[in-house]
């Protein structure tokens, strides 16, 4: 891996801010840290960014351009560079965050994804990543590019082996190692993370492989989201992040998540924007519902619940598409 591209020390530095991490908290090598150490602090990663970098594609409705680059340079100065409170979806928030963790010194690498499609009971194709992160032999699903139905923790990858998806709800996350009914081959076994809501049977959210796909892989797969005319990112607006109990309404709404909301907070729900509503699911109830009456609103809500101030040229980029409110 001598030519995958990697953080510098000032780099990681801008990247722990960004996520809010305390400078008592900010470590450069994992590498003497004991195996418990590594994956202690993998899920405080990973926590500080679910809830501090959002699942977004406004790149694809509030930009001139419309382009999605996926190369880890462009991802820090998209996302991490001061004063951005901006994210990307799964390609983008993936890659960064795999960057971060081949820079720490983790021994992670990235790994192809089949979005499940409820509506037609099948998986589509390759258009999403994970990472997978090894510790002591044992490996871990990272995911912070799913939106508010991702992994909150480091899911260890074993069979049939449910945990609560949030540690407040009752909602339940597994991964199982088998066949995918679609498949000629069903001697092909492949990791499904599955999601079961009381009340409910399990429901596959996706199938993933576990070898590695490359940067060159993903600049592949990133073609299917980005210029995909029957994908719905191309079509809708979307943007979520995850909260923790700290986090309050006010009139000013609860922003950007401090460092304090954060680190002494437990995830409790998300925040999700989807075209025209925006809700503030905690604790597996709506607690807040607004329907969004026009553009001004919407990007009023942007700036109100998630921190992101778009300028000017990005506003007008919306005017006269099928994603704009009016």
């Amino acid at each position: 891996m001598a030519d995958r591209p990697r953080y510098n020390h000032e780099q990681l530095e801008q990247f722990f801010d960004r996520v809010a991490l305390s400078e008592s908290e900010q470590i450069y090598s994992v590498k003497e840290l004991t195996s418990s150490k590594k994956l202690e602090y993998l899920g405080l990663l990973l926590k500080h960014t679910l809830v501090r970098i959002p699942f977004e594609n406004l790149t694809l409705h509030y930009s001139w351009h419309r382009t999605i680059n996926v190369r880890p340079q462009h991802l820090y100065n998209k996302i991490v560079r001061q004063p951005s409170h901006r994210g990307g979806y799964c390609m983008e928030n993936n890659s960064l965050f795999h960057t971060v963790l081949l820079s720490l010194g983790y021994d992670v690498f990235l790994a192809g994804a089949r979005v499940y499609e409820k509506e037609t009971d099948r998986y589509g194709g390759f258009s999403h990543c994970v990472n997978l992160v090894i510790i002591d032999d044992v490996r871990y699903l990272v995911d912070v590019g799913f939106g508010a139905n991702g992994p909150t923790v480091p899911l260890r990858l074993r069979h049939d082996f449910p945990q609560r998806h949030i540690k407040t709800g009752s909602a339940l996350i597994r991964t199982v190692h088998m066949p995918i009914p679609q498949a000629v081959d069903q001697t092909q076994r492949l990791w499904i993370l599955q999601q079961r809501l009381p009340g409910t049977e399990w429901t596959p959210l996706y199938c993933f492989v576990d070898f590695e796909f490359l940067l060159e892989d993903i600049r592949g797969m990133n073609l299917s989201p980005w210029k995909s005319p029957s994908s719905w990112f191309t079509q809708k607006v979307v943007l979520s992040r995850f909260t923790t109990d700290l986090e309050r309404d006010d009139v000013e709404g609860p922003g950007v998540a401090s460092e304090k909301v954060i680190s002494e907070g437990k995830i409790d729900g998300a925040l999700i924007l989807f075209q025209d509503t925006l809700k503030w699911r905690r604790n597996e109830e709506t607690k807040l519902e607004i329907k969004l009456r026009d553009e001004k609103h919407r990007i009023e809500v942007f700036r109100k619940y998630f921190g992101i101030e778009l300028d000017d040229e990005d506003k007008e980029a919306i005017r006269g598409t099928v994603s704009e409110l009016k």
